[in-house]
């Protein structure tokens, strides 16, 4: 009996991205860059069983996909690291925005 994996969501590479403009500290760099890399490693395996015509799972997404999201999963990590994180004893105590025209 063959096993069916489970497909890679659609929506991953944008969750990634979406979670990568929201870092703030090294914690949440280090958590997006773990979630990253595990599904890097996940689809690399899927690309591995279909190079390989696994008897033991079925694919649910063709090569060419996998390919194009382990495409973009490397250039989400490339993203994540190249994230420059201020020390808190560097950022302002207060931030004071302005909306666009205001000249006080």
């Amino acid at each position: 009996m063959r096993k069916k994996l489970k497909k890679i969501p659609y929506d991953l590479v944008s969750y990634i991205q979406i979670e990568t403009e929201a870092i703030r500290d090294a914690n949440d760099k280090m958590m997006i860059s773990s979630y990253c890399l595990a599904k890097l490693e996940l689809v690399n395996w899927y690309l591995e069983l279909l190079e390989v015509g696994s008897k033991k799972y079925i694919v649910p997404q063709s090569k060419a996909h996998l390919e194009m999201v382990r495409d973009q999963l490397m250039a989400c990590h490339k993203a994540i690291m190249s994230v420059k994180i201020t020390p808190p004893n560097e950022r302002p105590l207060i931030r004071v925005t302005y909306p666009k025209g205001y000249e006080g």
